[in-house]
């Protein structure tokens, strides 16, 4: 005969999960305890020692220790990043880059243009009407050779063709480059010429 009310059954005859520290899955099989889940995990990422006397990483498994071989220091032990740390060094290194040479770039173009409005005149912005814009590629993408062989351009052309956005285009290209450029035109040579007899 079946017996209600019976330990480890409600009277609906489900198992019971009052147990504080215990729960049950089917009234049978106990499940894993968070707090033992969490245990578990920080055993898992804990450092060891492997055979070699090295310290090993708790993630990577790679050494986080590196044995020297020759004297005065021969023997000794001297610290190492392991893969994940290295991993991690790389891509904080390469962010690092990025941010110092979007510094670099600014600076670049905050001396090289005297107008803010000049940074808009960029590749990227062309609207491609202009044919020779290509040779304007050209010469930002080869400027090494450009500059050993002291080429330049020189544009003419009617008034509203392009010319000052075709050299804007090659400027921009330059400073992100790293290339120091400075951008002007004879109306601001001609005020620092005479700003300089008049001092």
């Amino acid at each position: 005969p079946t017996r209600r009310g019976g330990a480890g059954q409600s009277r609906g005859g489900r198992p019971e999960t009052g147990h504080p520290r215990l729960h049950l899955k089917g009234g049978t099989e106990p499940r894993t305890n968070d707090f033992e889940k969490v245990c578990d995990a920080a055993a898992e990422t804990q450092d060891s020692t492997g055979e070699d006397g090295l310290l090993y990483c708790g993630s990577c498994r790679t050494p986080k220790q590196f044995r020297m071989d020759n004297p005065p220091m021969e023997d000794r032990l001297l610290p190492r990043r392991c893969q994940c740390e290295q991993a991690q060094y790389d891509k904080e290194e390469v962010e690092r880059k990025r941010r110092k040479h979007l510094q670099t770039v600014d600076e670049l173009k905050q001396k090289g243009f005297t107008d803010s409005k000049l940074r808009e005149w960029t590749f990227a912005n062309d609207n491609g009407k202009c044919p020779q814009m290509r040779l304007a590629h050209c010469y930002a993408e080869h400027w090494e050779a450009m500059r050993e062989e002291n080429i330049g351009y020189l544009l003419w052309g009617k008034v509203g063709t392009g010319k000052s956005y075709f050299a804007g285009c090659i400027a921009n290209a330059l400073m992100e480059q790293e290339v120091p450029v400075r951008m002007t035109n004879f109306s601001a040579i001609l005020n620092d010429l005479t700003a300089g007899f008049e001092g």
